[in-house]
């Protein structure tokens, strides 16, 4: 057998343990994969909302509006045969408002508003805005990109606070507004 014969099956499997050295040991046993989820229900069924007086409110300054609920999504991460523990990441893909009330308003009596997501532990984190608005009643908001969520999705429950700078007010109404949200989740896939 000539020299080259010889090195030829040393070389392949000196190729291969430099490969297999290289490669994670978890990335062979384990992968992720990743879920979209649209929610805009509450833990207790009701719809994300916030809602304020127009005299609770003034124009031209940032003020926060709390939507007073619990939100979380385990229950769709269960239905889906994983555990909320099998969260890895999360990003907010699209936040989107809807005036609900009163009936006769457009979107165009803010200016801004921006969308934080607060939970027990972890400090309230800017998740979308948006300050411009067209005289329609729903409007999609700007996601800030690449903000991992997942330190809220993980926890038992979370909320949301939208501050909203109204350009024009109605004392003598109340306003309500909708959110509805759609997160990518990333979850450890260990089959």
């Amino acid at each position: 057998m000539s020299r080259t014969a010889r090195r030829l099956p040393l070389s392949l499997l000196v190729a291969c343990f430099v490969f297999i050295a290289g490669c994670d040991v978890d990335a062979l046993t384990s992968d992720t994969i990743f879920l979209t989820h649209e929610f805009s229900d509450t833990v207790q069924g009701e719809s994300i909302h916030f809602t304020f007086s127009g005299n609770d409110l003034s124009t031209g300054r940032l003020q926060d509006v709390n939507c007073d609920c619990s939100l979380n999504i385990a229950d769709f991460i269960t239905g889906q045969g994983f555990q909320p523990s099998d969260l890895v990441s999360a990003t907010l893909i699209s936040a989107e408002i809807i005036m609900l009330f009163p009936i006769s308003e457009k979107m165009d009596f803010l200016d801004q508003a921006i969308l934080k997501f607060t939970a027990n532990g972890v400090s309230a984190t800017e998740v979308a805005n948006i300050s411009s608005f067209s005289a329609t009643r729903e409007v999609n908001m700007s996601v800030l990109p690449n903000r991992d969520i997942g330190s809220f999705l993980e926890q038992p429950q979370f909320g949301a606070i939208l501050q909203v700078n109204p350009a024009t007010l109605d004392a003598s109404k109340s306003y309500d507004l909708s959110i509805i949200l759609k997160v990518r989740l990333e979850l450890q896939d260990s089959i």
